[in-house]
């Protein structure tokens, strides 16, 4: 677990001196959103949506800075998902973590597969360039492991 820390520490620490097209997904905050949606019973999809602000409100014609931003996110969140898996399995039986990693393998899966369906369907029947296309992809990803992010959340703390 230790060098799981060390080098999500190391990740964090590189997001931190990276470019202006810095995503700043603070897990932190997200969590923040996640207990307040919570506790006042709404959709705490909306957590994601406000973590990724800075990537949302780039320019049309930044679509590069753009997808570098919305990549930052994905990384951000898959940190998070791992530190959440890793804490499931200190915690929880084998049985339960097992079952836990599944339902994330599955989740992500999905997931992409609704990226990869919105591109599809971008390129065949839409006047999005390729800038515009992978722009929506990089998004689309980003948001895929936010969402995943917030399912391995719920059920690290179902198991507390």
């Amino acid at each position: 677990m230790r060098n799981g820390i060390l080098r999500a520490a190391c990740v964090i620490m590189a997001f931190g001196f990276g470019s202006g097209a810095s995503a700043d997904v603070d897990l932190i905050t997200t969590d923040a959103c996640l207990n307040e949606r919570l506790a006042q019973g709404e959709n705490p999809t909306v957590c994601v949506d406000q973590a990724h602000q800075r990537c949302l409100t780039m320019p049309g014609d930044m679509s590069a800075s753009a997808i570098l931003c919305f990549g930052q996110a994905r990384e951000a969140w898959n940190i998070g998902i791992a530190a959440n898996m890793e804490r499931i399995k200190e915690t929880a039986d084998e049985r339960l973590a097992t079952i836990a990693a599944v339902e994330l393998k599955y989740d992500m899966l999905g997931n992409l597969m609704q990226c990869d369906r919105m591109e599809e369907l971008a390129k065949a029947a839409s006047e999005a360039t390729g800038d515009q296309i992978a722009r929506q992809r990089a998004q689309c990803e980003a948001s895929a492991a936010g969402l995943v992010y917030l399912r391995v959340k719920l059920r690290s703390r179902s198991l507390q």
